[in-house]
């Protein structure tokens, strides 16, 4: 019987996670891995700081995460630098996670930038460490991984949707058009993958044992 894994997904700011691995994470939970949630703002930039952590922890059960744990870090001020990727060890040390989950570097918000570079660091000891994508990741993105998110991808999306107050203030369209864009992507990833719906990440770091 396999030892069960523990997992840490890090995020810039609420929903950050939800968006780029929440699917990923629901089938670690139903192996039996534990998995656990840092998030380094509350991002207070972009709505009322009680509101989205509120939000943020409401996705959390959705997703059965073992723990949240937020960095007390300010919103869209996130840097790369000491101050973070000591956030992010602390969490890493807590937890000793198999397998880390970060955004990518190639991303247009600096905090999602920052975010993943500053994991790369905070989690060298990691065997494994996955890059997921966003909403502002840059085109030049380039998958080498992807997980087949067909049994949890409503779950992904019922996690996305307590994110009311980013929903509702959508310019694009509110929440219709966000769930539209999340399928889109994961059927895109999907149809690469040869799977009807999937996840896709960047490789960090990543130990093939044998």
């Amino acid at each position: 019987m396999k030892r069960p894994r523990i997992v840490l997904a890090v995020g810039a700011h609420p929903d950050d996670i939800e968006l780029g691995c929440a699917g990923t994470l629901a089938l670690h939970k139903s192996s039996g891995d534990r998995v656990y949630l840092l998030v380094l703002t509350k991002g207070e930039a972009s709505g009322d700081l009680e509101t989205r952590e509120k939000e943020c922890k409401g996705a959390a059960q959705i997703l059965c995460a073992d723990d949240l744990f937020f960095g007390g870090l300010q919103d869209t001020k996130v840097h790369d630098g000491r101050e973070t990727i000591d956030v992010i060890e602390k969490i890493v040390d807590l937890t000793k996670p198999d397998i880390i989950y970060a955004p990518s570097h190639k991303d247009t918000h600096q905090d999602h930038r920052n975010t993943g570079h500053a994991t790369l660091s905070a989690g060298r000891r990691c065997q494994i460490i996955l890059l997921y994508e966003g909403a502002s990741t840059q085109r030049d993105f380039s998958p080498q991984v992807f997980v087949d998110v067909g049994d949890t991808f409503e779950l992904k999306k019922k996690a996305i949707s307590v994110f009311g107050s980013q929903l509702n203030n959508n310019k694009s369209g509110g929440y219709s058009a966000a769930v539209k864009a999340v399928e889109g992507l994961a059927k895109y990833r999907g149809y690469q993958a040869g799977v009807e719906v999937a996840e896709a990440f960047e490789v960090g770091k990543f130990i093939f044992e044998i």
